[in-house]
Formats: structure tokens, C-alpha cells, sequence
């Protein structure tokens, strides 16, 4: 067979980062493929714009469209878009595989769910058409099959996002299959039942001529989802106000006398007080942009043993990631329903860690706010997070639709254009003050240590099964710089040097 007519996509064709697998879905232009992304072997899905419609200009600039804004949606529970390739004759995103059970199958199966799990699938997709609803995205119509639950009802759905104004007819579809879909699978003569069933013949027309809005079915539904988790709480209301007798009456007739002395007293403790503020207050800290990712050709690289290793191509932060942007990532997680803050922890995650906040977070955050001191630091917002073990690192890459640096990766990209032996590291300092290398990478040699994604073997102890490791010094251990590498024994291990970076196939 000619080259020329070779598929671009098949089974078992290496594309980029990514193995191809099973054609899944033929639509008019493209073909949607099951996929396995090789460097963190997650399963994913590719789009591409199929071979006879490359040369196409229009239809290609619409393609390309569609996924600059699919990749703008930022909502936890959209499905996300990992990479874009426009090169040559290769056009297509990589996005997330959302796992779960396709909720169309369910229906067609005849499977009933009860009126608490229907308020949850409601409100959470609400809330996410809500979000896009508010930044003005427009959507294809949603499916049956765009829908998937886990086996509590999580929910998540495809990222139907599109090009081009929103259409009131295509929302109104969507709330009306909701409606109808849900109606048919909800189990009768349940508590909530009625509740539950008024609300999605709302949705579905049936009740009322005027369509419901995703904010008035978002807080319906959450409403409804309270009751029903939390039945019989609402108890009775106590007075905020609060009884006085006699006894009180008769201390609090004070003489006149007694009454300036007091009104003085309270005066010169306000003053005190006040200028003990105004001398305690910071300047606040200056906001400022700092620098995102850095690309990583493929190609062969110094490697810490003494001969070189060879990566593919990618993308690493710049610098470790920050109190910001990790408390971005809490705010977001308790944003979720409570039953849903596990969606980003990874299956292995021991079953007593119930949250991927920081050890002293509450005093670390604050300080770094108000740039004050913690643990003798003067801070930032923008300091790296510290505090952290392995689980809460996977899983803001994961929320980010990134991953955690191979320790391959992460000494590729210190030695690419720079010799780790000669960086100097920093103390505890805000990101974009530490040291850099050539290309740009901040902290590598200090600040703090760097959780990476996979165990690896310790060369001074061969016989030891490989453990996972932290790389490059920190403000507390400066010994070696961004040659310091630690093999510990739990991805539990928390300390106040240790931090992380993230990595991905492209600047996502």
C-alpha cells in the first residue's frame, strides 16, 4: 500500500505521546479513538480531523475552534482537554477519559435509582452548565451517553463545549432530556420521591411553560439533596437575644462618675490598641505574573549517573507550585459536594486520609496572605507549597490534567542547557527569587524538596525494591543542590521542605 494512503490513525499506531487503540465514534469530519498516554499511562481519547478533511481550511479552522474553547472549560466536572496538535497532516486533542458508567446504558437497561441519587446527578450537572452558561460557552446538544456515574452517583460529563454564541433551543433539550431520562429511572414511594419527580417534570416541561435556569435546577436540586442526606435536623430556633433580671439590672446602674472613668479607660485602650495594628500591619504583597511552563525538547540529556538519558518532548513548570495555586486547588475541591472530593486521589490512597490540606495550612496560608512570618520565614503567596505528601501532590496535577515529573524528566530538564553541579541553591523564598537555570527553571538546586511520579531503584542499595523519591535540596537540607536525591519509605511523609512541580505533554 502507498504511504500516501497510509491511515494516519490505526490500532496499535504510535502518535506522539500517545498508542493508539479502538475506534470508538465516526462522525461527519472526525474519528474519536480510545488511546493510552505512554509517559503516565492513563487512558485517554483522541479527536482527529479525519485524513480527507486535513487540506481543508475552513473545516480545519473550525476544528481547531471547537478545541480552544473545549480546553477554556474549567470545571472540575467537564471532562478536560490535555493536548492540542495542529502540525502538518496531524490535527487532533488528546482529553480525559471520564470513567463511570455511561448513564444511557443504565436507562436502557431499566436500572432505578433513588430520588436522593437523581438530586445529586442533577446538581451536578447543573452546576457545570451553570459555569459554562456563565462564561458565555456554547455546547452541542447532551446525550444519554454523555453522562457517567460511579457506583455512588458521582457524576461527571463529556466536554461538549463549541465555537460560537449559546443556543436557547439546545438548552432547553438538554434540561428536557435531564428531565425525562431521570423521571423514568427514579424509584417510586421513596422519601424525596415527589420532591424529586416535581422537580425534573420542571425540567422537563411538564409543569410549567417557562424553562427552569441552570441556577434555579443548581439550587433546587442542592436543596433537595440536603433534606434528603440530612433528614430531621432542622431544630428548634433559639432567641439570639438573651434575658436580663433584676440582679444584672442592679450592677449596671453605675454612677456618672464611675461612667466617664470607664469611657476614658476604653478610650486610651482603643488608642493602644489601634497604633499596636497600624505598626503591626505589612505592606501588601505585590501581585505579579510569574513565569508558567518550560518546554523540553525530546532528545538525550546528562543524566545523574554519568551518562546521558534520552525523554521525549514536554512541558515543566517553571517553578514549584505555590500557596496560591494550591489553595486554588482546595477552594476547588471544597466547592465539590462532600461525597465528591475524592474524584482526584489516586485508587491507592490510604483509606484514612480524608483531605489534601497541609500540614499547618491555616497559619502557612494566612502568613502568606498578609506577608507575614511563619516558622521565622517572612512570606508570600507566591513561596511553594509546603506540607504536602505524594497523594495531595498526584492529585492537584490530576485536578491541573497533569502529572507528577519522572525523575528522568525532571534532571533532563535541570541539565538541559545548564550543569546542576553549579547552581546554587536558595532559603525559603517566593518562587521567582530563587535560583535558574538557562532555560528558565526556578528552584531546582533549593527552596524545596520535589515529590516524583514513580518509585524508582536506589542504586546504593540495589537489593531494595524501588521506593518513591524527593529530588533536589530544600532551605533545610542544602546539601548537593539539584543532585540531591532521597529515597523515603511512605508517600505519607509530610515535612515543611518538601513541595512539587508538574509536568505535561503540552503548555496545558
Amino acid at each position: 500500500m502507498s504511504t500516501e494512503t497510509e491511515p494516519l490513525f490505526n490500532a496499535g499506531k504510535e502518535i506522539g505521546d500517545y498508542l493508539i487503540g479502538e475506534l470508538v465514534y465516526k462522525g461527519a469530519s472526525t474519528s474519536t479513538w480510545e488511546a493510552t498516554q505512554i509517559s503516565v499511562q492513563r487512558e485517554v481519547l483522541i479527536c482527529s480531523l479525519d485524513q480527507q478533511h486535513i487540506g481543508d481550511d475552513d473545516t480545519r479552522a473550525s476544528f481547531i475552534a471547537d478545541v480552544k474553547i473545549k480546553a477554556a472549560v474549567d470545571h472540575p466536572l467537564v471532562a478536560s482537554v490535555l493536548e492540542a496538535v495542529n502540525e502538518g497532516p496531524f490535527c487532533y486533542f488528546a482529553y480525559e477519559k471520564v470513567k463511570g458508567r455511561d448513564l444511557g446504558d443504565l436507562h436502557d437497561n431499566g436500572e432505578t435509582i433513588s430520588p436522593h441519587h437523581a438530586a445529586r446527578i442533577i446538581h451536578n450537572i447543573s452546576g457545570a452548565y451553570e459555569h459554562m452558561e456563565l462564561g458565555n460557552i456554547a455546547t452541542l446538544n447532551l446525550s444519554p451517553h454523555d453522562i457517567f456515574v460511579d457506583q455512588d452517583f458521582h457524576c461527571r460529563i463529556s466536554n461538549l463545549a463549541v465555537s460560537g454564541p449559546p443556543h436557547d433551543s439546545c438548552l432547553k433539550k438538554d434540561k428536557e432530556l435531564l428531565g425525562h431520562l431521570l423521571q423514568d429511572m427514579i424509584a417510586p414511594n421513596e422519601p424525596g420521591s415527589t420532591r424529586t419527580s416535581s422537580l425534573l417534570g420542571s425540567m422537563a416541561y411538564l409543569n410549567n411553560a417557562q424553562p427552569m435556569s441552570w441556577h434555579q435546577i443548581h439550587e433546587l436540586s442542592g436543596e433537595i439533596q440536603r433534606q434528603l442526606t440530612k433528614p430531621g435536623e432542622s431544630g428548634q430556633i433559639k432567641s439570639s437575644t438573651m434575658r436580663i433580671d433584676s440582679t444584672t439590672i442592679r450592677y449596671l446602674r453605675i454612677s456618672p462618675l464611675i461612667g466617664k472613668i470607664l469611657i476614658l479607660v476604653f478610650a486610651l485602650l482603643a488608642i493602644i490598641g489601634l497604633s499596636f495594628y497600624l505598626s503591626s500591619l505589612k505592606p501588601k504583597v505585590e501581585k505579579r505574573d510569574l513565569a508558567d511552563m518550560v518546554n523540553i525538547p525530546t532528545g538525550k540529556y546528562p543524566g545523574p549517573y554519568g551518562f546521558h538519558i534520552k525523554v521525549r518532548g514536554f512541558w515543566i513548570d517553571a517553578h514549584e507550585v505555590t500557596i496560591q495555586e494550591y489553595a486554588a486547588f482546595i477552594k476547588a475541591i471544597a466547592s465539590l459536594p462532600e461525597d465528591m472530593q475524592n474524584v482526584y486521589q489516586h485508587e491507592d490512597q490510604p483509606a484514612d486520609k480524608t483531605s489534601h490540606v497541609p500540614d499547618d495550612w491555616q497559619a502557612l496560608y494566612t502568613a502568606a496572605k498578609e506577608g507575614k512570618m511563619w516558622n521565622k520565614h517572612s512570606m508570600e503567596i507566591y513561596h511553594p507549597v509546603v506540607g504536602i505528601d505524594w497523594w495531595d501532590a498526584y492529585a492537584y496535577a490530576e485536578w491541573k490534567g497533569r502529572s507528577l515529573p519522572s525523575y528522568d524528566d525532571w534532571y533532563a530538564a535541570c541539565s538541559a542547557s545548564s550543569d546542576p553541579s553549579q547552581l546554587k541553591g536558595s532559603g525559603y523564598l517566593a518562587v521567582d527569587k530563587t535560583e535558574q537555570t538557562t532555560i528558565g527553571l526556578h528552584g531546582m538546586a533549593g527552596n524545596v524538596s520535589e515529590w516524583m511520579r514513580e518509585p524508582t531503584l536506589d542504586p546504593a542499595d540495589p537489593s531494595a525494591p524501588p521506593r518513591y523519591m524527593i529530588t533536589g535540596a530544600s532551605y533545610l537540607r542544602p546539601k548537593y543542590g539539584a543532585r540531591a536525591r532521597e529515597w523515603v519509605d511512605s508517600r505519607s511523609l509530610r515535612r515543611p521542605d518538601i513541595g512539587f512541580r508538574t509536568c505535561n505533554n503540552s503548555r496545558q
